[in-house]
């Protein structure tokens, strides 16, 4: 019975070196970025194989099918933006604060950019994520709250509870709907869109900041 590091050479996998990414790693790493330039939809696994500089066979050694491949992608994601979410400014009611939080954000759904403009067809692909993308949907919403009630604590937000909550709903809708809005040309998407979505959604809270006093 082969296991262990004998396995991995014998499946075409090279021994890993101090400080080179893992196989798996890079396999993933390669995806996303097909992911983000072609669509989850358009890329196969013999692409990534060869974009990887592996066998097709190594790949699916890792990930015997494509489903296990986006869930692992939306696995990485899912941690990452509960993080972000999650990430209390030092000094909620700083002038910065609230545009750092923001733009953490939408760096996240940038490097992320094929989950929020292929959603349809990533749960098509691995229907077992519909569930978990409702449920971090929740999750970092509930999170951005606490951050946004801190800055209405500090002073840095004028506004009721009710209308933060329809506030979040609403940046939530344009954060995850802004590119299905900027690809309808069929352009593919730049830096330029992201600064043009992230203004959208900072603008949103433009009519509820306080303006600080100097000290």
């Amino acid at each position: 019975m082969v296991q262990g590091r004998s396995r991995r050479l014998l499946e075409g996998e090279p021994a890993a070196s101090s400080g080179a990414p893992s196989t798996r790693a890079r396999i993933l790493a390669v995806s996303l970025a097909l992911f983000n330039t072609r669509g989850l939809g358009r890329v196969t696994t013999a692409e990534i194989a060869a974009a990887a500089g592996i066998r097709e066979g190594n790949l699916q050694y890792h990930f015997p099918r494509k489903t296990g491949l986006v869930e692992a992608i939306f696995a990485g994601f899912e941690a990452e933006a509960v993080a972000v979410a999650g990430r209390m400014p030092a000094d909620p009611g700083a002038p910065e604060a609230l545009l750092a939080y923001q733009r953490a954000w939408f760096d996240l759904i940038w490097r992320y950019r094929c989950v929020y403009r292929d959603g349809i067809a990533m749960v098509e692909i691995a229907p077992a994520l519909r569930p978990r993308v409702h449920a971090l949907r929740t999750r970092t919403q509930g999170l951005a709250r606490g951050v946004f009630e801190a800055a209405a604590a500090a002073g840095r937000l004028r506004i009721g509870p009710e209308a933060l909550g329809r506030l979040i709903d609403n940046a939530w809708i344009v954060s995850s709907h802004w590119m299905s809005h900027r690809l309808q040309g069929g352009t593919e998407l730049t830096e330029t869109d992201l600064d043009w979505g992230f203004a959208q959604v900072r603008d949103l809270f433009v009519p509820y900041l306080v303006a600080l006093q100097p000290d």
